[in-house]
This record gives C-alpha cells, structure tokens and sequence, in this order.
C-alpha cells in the first residue's frame, strides 16, 4: 500500500496546520518556491495562479486555495518553481525548515 502522493510528494492524510510565510500582500507577482512547497492563495479579487507556466486555477474573490508547486518545469534547469498571481491576492508559502535562532 502507498502512503505517499507521488506527485506532491507528501502524505495522503494531513491531521496539523503548517507555518505560513506571507510572500504577497494584496499584490501580484511571481514568486519562487521550493519543489513541492505548500502555497496558499486568498483571493481578494478574481485572479489567475500558475505554476511553471501551467494554469493551476481560476479563482473569484473570496475564494481560499492551496496548491502543491509539483517538480516544477524539469527542462527549465531550475531548482525552484515559479508561482504567478494575477490580481492583488494573498499568498502564502508553507515553511518547510525550521528558522535559525
């Protein structure tokens, strides 16, 4: 039996909350992400989210969603994942490593 997503590469089942970092404030733009980080959007108005050049979703205002960046474009050469926002949303990204002291 698998217990693992093979494409977010994460568990099947989730019971905690995660650590979020605010990457844009009522804003839009790019970021860019770790492979099969944790993004969170609220959007404060109708927008689009891509990942690496896929459209990942449509979303209207008010809506809350949360993407998987994936493994991202493996011909682009990059080790991260770029996620672009249309419209002045909320972002999110989920920490993956503890802050240093």
């Amino acid at each position: 039996m698998r217990t693992a997503n093979l494409a977010a590469q994460t568990l099947r089942q989730s019971e905690s909350g995660l650590v979020w970092e605010e990457k844009l404030s009522g804003a839009a733009g790019s970021i860019e992400v770790k492979r099969f980080d944790t993004v969170r959007v609220r959007a404060a108005a109708a927008c689009t989210v891509t990942i690496d050049g896929i459209l990942a979703a449509t979303m209207i205002a008010g809506e809350i969603l949360i993407f998987n960046a994936g493994h991202g474009d493996a011909t682009d050469g990059k080790a991260t994942v770029t996620v672009t926002i249309t419209g002045a949303q909320f972002v999110q990204v989920a920490r993956s490593t503890e802050r240093p002291s």
